[in-house]
C-alpha cells in the first residue's frame, strides 16, 4: 500500500493499508513539504484523513486550498490513477515480497521520475 502524491514529480510513500491521520501527516510533511514547499492546493478523495478537523486546520494554517475529486468528473483524478497504475506495474516487476517494498520504493520512485511520459515525452525529472 502507498500514499501517492502526484505533481510534476511523482512522490510515493510506502505505508500500511490502514494508516492514521497522524501517520498521513508525517508522510505528507516528509515527502512533500520537506522536499519542495507547502503546496497552494491539494486535490484529494473524500478520505476522512483529509477531511478531519486536524487536516482542515492544517490547510488553513498553511494557506492551502483543499479540493475534492469527484466520481462524476474523472479528469480530476486521471493523473493520479495513471501514476498509481504505473507504480503498481513497477512494484510488481521489482518486488517479490511486500516486505521489500519500503526498501525498494526509493529506487522505484527514481525509475518512475526518470522515465519519459507517454503524454509529454519528457521525464518528470526533465520537466522539473
Amino acid at each position: 500500500m502507498g500514499l501517492s502524491i502526484v505533481d510534476k514529480d511523482g512522490h510515493f510513500a510506502a505505508c500500511k493499508k490502514s494508516i492514521s491521520t497522524e501517520q498521513t501527516t508525517c508522510l505528507f510533511i516528509s515527502n512533500v513539504v520537506r522536499l519542495h514547499k507547502i503546496p497552494s492546493a491539494i486535490i484529494s478523495d473524500h478520505d476522512t484523513k483529509f477531511t478531519s478537523n486536524f487536516w482542515c486546520s492544517l490547510w488553513e494554517q498553511f494557506g492551502m486550498r483543499l479540493q475534492f475529486s469527484s466520481a462524476y468528473h474523472p479528469e480530476t483524478y486521471v493523473q493520479t490513477e495513471q501514476a498509481n497504475q504505473t507504480m503498481e506495474q513497477l512494484i510488481r516487476a521489482t518486488c517479490d515480497d511486500v516486505a521489500d517494498l519500503e526498501q525498494q520504493l526509493p529506487l522505484i520512485e527514481f525509475a518512475y521520475n526518470n522515465a519519459p511520459s507517454d503524454t509529454t515525452w519528457q521525464s518528470p525529472f526533465y520537466l522539473n
